[in-house]
């Protein structure tokens, strides 16, 4: 009796999932049939927004700019986190405000170890060896 229920309301969900699969595929063999098949030189050619490419397309960065990007995922996800608690702030009362507000604290400590070892430090990183060699003799000369 109950799968019988749960049947009869999943059902829909079934049918949207196999008639989105049905029209993604449909979609792509249209497209593959009906799609223009000329092969010429500029269609192989990188480009981006129109515009086409100057300079080598093997772009290396450094990794402090995979670090910004782990960080704004942990920061992200933590404001994900507390507007969940806040949506359901009266269900979880005050042991809810005490699990956030230790969350909160945990991923304070963190930005102020980040801080501390100076993995927020932008400017350093992302002047050429030049420039910081010569403001480094700068400030000896100076002194």
């Amino acid at each position: 009796m109950q799968s019988a229920n749960q049947l009869a309301e999943l059902w829909p969900i079934a049918a949207y999932f196999i008639i989105l699969c049905v029209m993604l595929v449909a979609m792509m063999l249209l497209s593959v049939v009906l799609g223009p098949k000329t092969q010429t030189r500029a269609k192989n050619i990188p480009y981006e927004s129109g515009v086409i490419a100057a300079g080598d397309d093997k772009t290396r960065f450094s990794n402090h700019f995979f670090l910004y990007a782990i960080f704004f995922v942990i920061f992200d996800l933590e404001t994900i986190f507390l507007f969940a608690w806040v949506i359901a702030f009266e269900e979880v009362g005050w042991a809810g405000f005490i699990e956030a507000s230790v969350f909160i604290v945990i991923l304070l400590a963190a930005l102020v170890y980040l801080w501390r070892i100076g993995a927020l430090e932008l400017k350093q990183r992302h002047q050429p060896f030049r420039v910081q060699k010569l403001k480094q003799m700068q400030s000896s000369v100076r002194k």
